[in-house]
């Protein structure tokens, strides 16, 4: 009962941010001059930009099973595009849902322990993020003099709310730790016990295989294709941003550089815990447009815009994939499972 509470208020929090920041922005904005703009806009860049983006998300099923693999599961694309597409379509209903549900299905489909699945993804994210901080870094450099303002911004906001508030984070590290120190304690002292535990000896396999998902970079067949698979993904995220700027005349005369800023920016604002990325993607997107030089109407509408048809793309193609999922015959992998 506590944990469906937990989830509801959960959910719903992070529904009303999303709603908030999409109100926000769009409270004052002319909807009858947003159908008059969706007219005049040049959608073959919208369907590059669509393909682009499912082509992506097909190389993220790719590069997973080259993790997939170390830990005995030799995995076809298509499969865990399917569980990849359907953990995308899971984020619009609940956030960081996506990560546990693509899992979740692989494990329906050929019988990847949930465990082992979500150890190989917290290594994907972890990837991620170094690349998306080492593209955020490349953009500075590029364009310093803009992002350096803009980021410093952010930066003192938040560094004023943690000033505020510091006597409640000191105690909340505390509070951490002591836990931590007791929960060694208890391990140490009644380890023998807890080893006769069969719900510990579940807790502890699954800890296990948790571990060696997260390790199963180690021991990658081919590290290169790897690495060249991550890069390439990120080059189409790139792009899938990039070419939409030229369905707009607003937005068409936008440098390559500024390809980076929407790309790390629109990142950062998918990764925000709303639905979806709701409200925080379209506002990060529309302020970053305004540094360079694009009015704030043409960069809200064209925030919509993009995530708009990129997200009804994913819905659609999500929930083809989980149909399809629910159907196919559970396969066993060419090679042995690692038990």
């Amino acid at each position: 009962m506590k944990n469906s509470i937990k989830s509801f208020l959960k959910y719903t929090i992070s529904l009303g941010v999303a709603i908030a920041l999409f109100w926000y922005l769009y409270k004052d904005y002319d909807f009858n001059d947003m159908m008059r703009r969706m007219k005049k806009v040049d959608t073959t860049w919208i369907y590059l930009s669509i393909f682009l983006s499912l082509l992506s998300h097909w190389i993220r099923a790719y590069r997973w099973n080259m993790l997939l693999k170390p830990l005995g599961y030799d995995l076809k694309t298509n499969r865990t595009f399917l569980a990849v597409m359907v953990g995308y379509f899971a984020n619009f209903v609940v956030p960081r849902m996506g990560e546990v549900s693509r899992c979740g299905i692989l494990n329906k489909t050929d019988e990847v322990p949930i465990s082992k699945g979500i150890g190989s993804v917290v290594t994907e994210r972890i990837i991620d993020v170094l690349c998306l901080l080492t593209i955020v870094l490349f953009t500075l450099v590029l364009e310093f003099d803009r992002l350096s303002e803009f980021f410093l911004g952010l930066l003192e906001s938040k560094t004023e709310g943690i000033q505020s508030n510091y006597l409640i984070i000191i105690f909340t590290v505390v509070a951490l730790a002591l836990f931590a120190g007791i929960v060694y304690f208890f391990l140490k002292r009644y380890s023998a016990r807890l080893k006769a535990n069969p719900v510990f000896a579940k807790v502890a396999a699954f800890l296990r295989q948790l571990v060696e998902g997260i390790t199963s970079i180690k021991r990658l067949e081919k590290t290169g294709m790897f690495w060249a698979s991550t890069a390439f993904m990120w080059v189409l995220y790139y792009l899938m941003a990039y070419v939409v700027v030229f369905s707009m005349e607003e937005t068409a005369s936008l440098t390559i550089t500024a390809g980076f800023t929407m790309l790390i920016l629109g990142g950062i604002g998918m990764a925000a815990p709303v639905q979806g990325g709701i409200g925080a993607f379209h506002y990060l997107m529309s302020a970053g447009l305004l540094l360079y030089g694009v009015p704030e109407d043409d960069g809200i509408f064209f925030a919509f815009l993009l995530h708009t048809t990129n997200s009804v793309a994913i819905m659609i193609v999500g929930a083809l994939s989980f149909f399809v999922s629910m159907i196919i015959p559970k396969r066993k992998s060419e090679i042995a499972y690692a038990v």
